[in-house]
């Protein structure tokens, strides 16, 4: 008997709506240090070969932008950011660098793609195990390095890699993520480390932690019809119930990610929205906090 062996996928971070990057190169003996006191996840994770997702937060502990810290195979870290908020970001990151070693230098000509299964390599290329934007391989540099590491294999448009983050229940930017939510509002806890000490926007989180409980909440659904653009879904005793931000077609009818009242967060809940009718919840919230008192239930 032959094994099956499962085809190199990828797709473009460029093709996908808001998945533009711009890579972010930091030098400097205190990168490790300034990062840490920034970004939401704790950067010691990212070894050489480990793409780790992460947040810039208000003093609020709201979101900012999201970013992908990127652990090279020299030992040194950088980041991608969405390339729509790069220029705030960029500008953020400057005006916090004071008596810090720390030297910014941007990268708009690199491209950016995750390919899997994996693993992969190729000259001129950083490839990194990845979560996110979605599970696969994170790999970037010069457009024909990139090129070259992925002739032979399957690209994936939208439609496919919105697939492939919905049953990984990973939220994107620009469709879940967003400025001005809280991450575990958006299924984004897996960009926050609650251990590693202090960072911009710490204490809010810290609080939502300690008690266990958002509001909204990322979860799958299930409907008859894909839409056509995002759509508000409404439950018999709460019209504004959440919203469909994610889809792609499966079958007679569509899958997707949905923000939702936590109320509405259970699997079999029914909820409408105008042009698809009915819209059934599929699990339970993703990427949710439990807090403290969840962690010892």
């Amino acid at each position: 008997m032959v094994a099956r062996v499962t085809p190199l996928r990828f797709v473009r971070l460029a093709s996908l709506p808001h998945g533009r990057r711009v890579l972010l190169r930091l030098a400097g003996a205190d990168v490790r240090r300034f990062l840490q006191g920034i970004l939401t996840a704790d950067v010691e994770v990212a070894r050489p070969g480990q793409a780790v997702p992460a947040a810039i937060l208000t003093v609020k502990g709201k979101i900012i932008a999201e970013a992908i810290v990127l652990g090279c195979a020299d030992g040194s870290l950088h980041l991608a950011l969405p390339a729509d908020v790069a220029d705030e970001v960029i500008a953020l990151l400057d005006r916090h660098i004071i008596m810090d070693d720390v030297t910014l230098e941007r990268d708009d000509a690199a491209e950016f793609a995750i390919a899997w299964p994996g693993p992969l390599a190729g000259p001129g290329i950083e490839a990194l195990e990845t979560i996110h934007p979605g599970p696969g391989v994170l790999l970037f540099g010069a457009p024909e390095a990139v090129a070259a590491a992925l002739a032979g294999a399957e690209e994936v448009g939208p439609e496919g890699w919105d697939a492939r983050r919905i049953e990984a229940g990973a939220p994107a930017w620009g469709r879940e993520i967003a400025a001005g939510v809280f991450p575990p509002e958006v299924g984004f806890v897996a960009a926050v480390s609650y251990d590693k000490g202090c960072f911009m926007g710490q204490e809010p989180l810290a609080r939502i932690h300690a008690r266990g409980q958002v509001n909204r909440v990322l979860v799958r659904v299930r409907g008859g019809t894909c839409p056509k653009e995002r759509v508000e879904l409404a439950a018999p005793e709460r019209p504004q119930a959440g919203r469909w931000t994610t889809w792609a077609a499966d079958g007679a009818g569509a899958i997707g990610l949905a923000i939702v009242h936590r109320s509405a967060a259970a699997p079999g809940t029914v909820l409408t929205g105008e042009g698809v009718g009915a819209v059934e919840v599929t699990s339970g919230p993703l990427g949710d906090d439990p807090g403290l008192a969840g962690k010892r239930s």
